[in-house]
């Protein structure tokens, strides 16, 4: 049939799109210049952002955005995998080793995760959240 509400569509068609891209990788942080199915799946959800940040998405469509699991503030999302990460393989050294007294220059695949929990160690105002983590396993 003849579709009376472009828009409307489109943006349906994108959170398929986004659907599709969250089930395969285990996130909502497309890059700015992905492509999927021919979209620009990134361009449209730093679109989605913008209107959110001006308080001008639609309460419905944010609300299903957020079911998705989409973060806001992308660099938040980025550095929070990148941080979990790392404790993972920090949770990996201790189920081998035993403890959590990383030398400051063991790589753990290929990570530097002496240097990471050293940081982690010393970092002023560091999230509860992390510190809880750690400090549960044994840091």
């Amino acid at each position: 049939g003849f579709c009376w509400d472009v828009p409307a569509y489109e943006w349906e068609r994108n959170l398929k799109f986004l659907e599709q891209y969250a089930k395969r990788e285990g996130h909502c942080d497309v890059p700015r210049k992905h492509v999927e199915d021919g979209e620009n799946l990134g361009k449209w959800l730093d679109k989605q952002r913008a209107v959110y940040r001006k308080d001008e998405l639609d309460e419905t469509r944010q609300q299903r955005l957020e079911e998705l699991g989409v973060n806001w503030n992308p660099k938040d999302a980025v550095n929070n995998r990148k941080w979990m990460h790392k404790f993972n393989l920090l949770v990996k050294f201790k189920e081998r080793e035993g403890h959590c007294r990383v030398p400051a220059m063991h790589k753990e695949d290929g990570e530097n995760l002496g240097k990471w929990l050293s940081k982690q160690k010393h970092a002023h105002g560091l999230d509860p959240e992390r510190y809880g983590k750690l400090k549960e396993l044994g840091v």
